[in-house]
């Protein structure tokens, strides 16, 4: 019951996994640092968050869970099966261009297994819906969690022939404030200002070009419809080399190269043996980010297969 707690970051969420009220739940918890004499959770109005010794103590339950596991899989003498359900935090562009064209292999591997896709990759998501794994863009917190790098995306500054027709091509960074510039902002933040600032190197020369708010959205799924529709010129780091093969959309001032492109991460959690589904699972979205995009033109591929870092701030 603690492990689902920290899981799932609330009691009524962890009541519910487990068919029991919040208050059977709630008193557990209670109970057990009575007993432990230690406070396990910080609690808040909307979230549980784990104190030192809290995840100390969670760190040697999921030790726990998994010695038994391995027991009763000894004990009956059978091979652990690939079932159950598999929880994963993706975000859209991740879904819909690497996973889902690779996941009917998958799944007729493990036809047993049923998998619940949830659109974030956040972290905190992660923790509080439950995810045994979570696809992660961008820098990553200080957690428990294992981290291991895919890819990093390129960015890139890209227009569609009609809109290029009609509003020219730039030549320099510096005409991009003449142009109608889509803007993508961080999702569900009133805070982080748009990303306007655009930053560009050739060689030894550098440029930093503010850009209009012609559009500004959260949503880069419907910023890739608005510059593919002819609405203007967008940065990004995108997952549809299609798009730039068929020439729906094209690649401008191609000569520069745009630094600090994110990472592309795969983050799960330090458990002493993962669960056979996630395993599977790991293996097989480290080779469905392999595979993609062979000729790197949206993402860079890692050049080996890394090791798993723990703990790692981005």
């Amino acid at each position: 019951m603690l492990v689902k707690v920290a899981d799932s970051g609330s009691f009524a969420k962890a009541a519910a996994h487990l068919l029991v009220t919040p208050s059977a739940v709630s008193h557990a918890v209670t109970q057990l640092e009575a007993e432990l004499r230690v406070r396990l959770f910080y609690r808040t109005t909307r979230l549980l968050r784990l104190t030192t010794e809290g995840a100390e103590v969670v760190r040697r339950g999921r030790d726990l869970l998994a010695r038994m596991t391995d027991l009763e899989t000894a004990a009956s003498g059978k091979r652990e099966e690939v079932g159950g359900t598999l929880r994963i935090g993706v975000p859209a562009g991740v879904a819909r261009h690497i996973l889902m064209p690779a996941l009917p292999a998958f799944a007729r591997r493990f036809p047993e297994l049923k998998i619940v896709m949830i659109n974030t990759g956040s972290v905190a998501d992660m923790h509080a819906t439950g995810a045994d794994v979570n696809f992660r863009i961008g820098s990553v917190p200080d957690s428990e969690l294992i981290c291991r790098p895919l890819a990093t995306l390129k960015f890139g500054v890209y227009a569609s022939p009609v809109y290029l027709r009609e509003h020219g091509v730039p030549a320099h960074p510096s005409e991009l404030s003449d142009h109608r510039a889509l803007v993508h902002k961080a999702p569900s933040s009133s805070t982080v200002s748009p990303w306007d600032q655009w930053d560009f190197e050739r060689e030894r020369e550098r440029n930093r070009v503010k850009v209009g708010h012609h559009l500004v959205t959260d949503d880069r799924e419907a910023l890739l419809v608005a510059a593919l529709s002819g609405a203007g010129l967008f940065r990004i780091g995108m997952f549809s080399p299609d798009l730039l093969r068929s020439g729906q959309l094209v690649r401008l001032l191609s000569e520069w190269q745009w630094p600090g492109g994110p990472e592309l991460s795969l983050l799960y959690r330090r458990l002493p043996r993962q669960p056979r589904r996630v395993s599977a699972f790991i293996e097989f979205a480290m080779n469905a980010v392999a595979v993609f995009d062979p000729a790197e033109m949206t993402i860079e591929h890692r050049t080996r297969r890394p090791a798993p870092v723990e703990g790692r701030a981005g």
